[in-house]
């Protein structure tokens, strides 16, 4: 005999415009402030005590929720880089199975996320401003040392903008 044909699952595709936006106020408060500082959705929707199926259908039926989401995730980036640099630096630990018994832990090291990591610091050379500080670190080590930081060191903002109006010269040239 043959075996009973067995349909395939059925896809259904929902239309972003019949959600309806109803998770609580206070719930899309609590998870987007966790959202913010851990960059992690499955722990903020665990703190906010809301699933992460419902906190994703509100996100397609909430505009400003999606907004509040991806500012959430923006202001965790920092801290989802430290964790990016860490596992990139000091790798992940994996357990490893034999005949289905735990024989040994290992360390894997993913250049993927170490070249991710060296991209990152990249663009935050080139983009906030770092090139003085990089070529006064010792000075600036030293100043944190003795206490006597200040917030603007002297002429930082000229040199910078030399520094900007040379390379856009040659750039042009």
């Amino acid at each position: 005999m043959s075996a009973p044909a067995t349909s395939a699952p059925s896809t259904h595709i929902v239309d972003p415009a019949t959600l309806v936006p109803d998770v609580a106020p206070e719930a899309q408060a609590k998870f987007v402030e966790v959202l913010a500082q851990w960059g992690n959705v499955r722990a903020a929707a665990a703190q906010a005590g809301v699933s992460r199926g419902h906190l994703y259908r509100m996100r397609r039926a909430s505009p400003e929720f999606r907004r509040m989401w991806d500012a959430a995730l923006v202001l965790a980036r920092p801290q989802v880089e430290e964790v990016l640099a860490d596992r990139a630096l000091n790798g992940v630990p994996e357990v490893v199975f034999y005949h289905g018994e735990e024989i040994a832990t290992r360390t894997r090291y993913d250049s993927r996320l170490l070249l991710a990591h060296l991209g990152r610091l990249d663009r935050v050379e080139d983009t906030q401003g770092v090139r003085v500080a990089v070529r006064d670190f010792d000075e600036r080590v030293e100043a944190l040392r003795t206490g006597g930081v200040t917030l603007e060191w002297e002429g930082e903002a000229e040199e910078e903008a030399s520094e900007e109006a040379s390379e856009e010269a040659g750039q042009e040239g």
